[in-house]
């Protein structure tokens, strides 16, 4: 496995384009962006507000991301921690 396939890319917006409209009724995740990992793999990106975890969801999906990870590529992307 090269390095791009570990790659984890945040943009911040456009993240609406990856949820249900059920999702965006969620009062328990803050929309941050769309996260791409190194695959190609790509959702909206959010914060949990009781834990304060990042995850990625896809059509009412919730999948964990590598936090440290996910946590650099935010900074990178210049979001401030929310």
């Amino acid at each position: 496995m090269n390095n791009s396939a570990r790659r984890i890319t945040v943009t911040l917006g456009g993240w609406q384009l990856y949820l249900l409209p059920g999702d965006l009724r969620r009062s328990d995740i803050t929309w941050l962006g769309t996260i791409r990992r190194g695959g190609g793999d790509a959702g909206a990106l959010g914060r949990v507000s009781a834990t304060g975890l990042l995850v990625q969801v896809n059509a009412g999906v919730t999948r964990s991301v590598d936090q440290r990870k996910a946590e650099a590529a935010l900074a990178a992307a210049g979001c401030s921690k929310v």
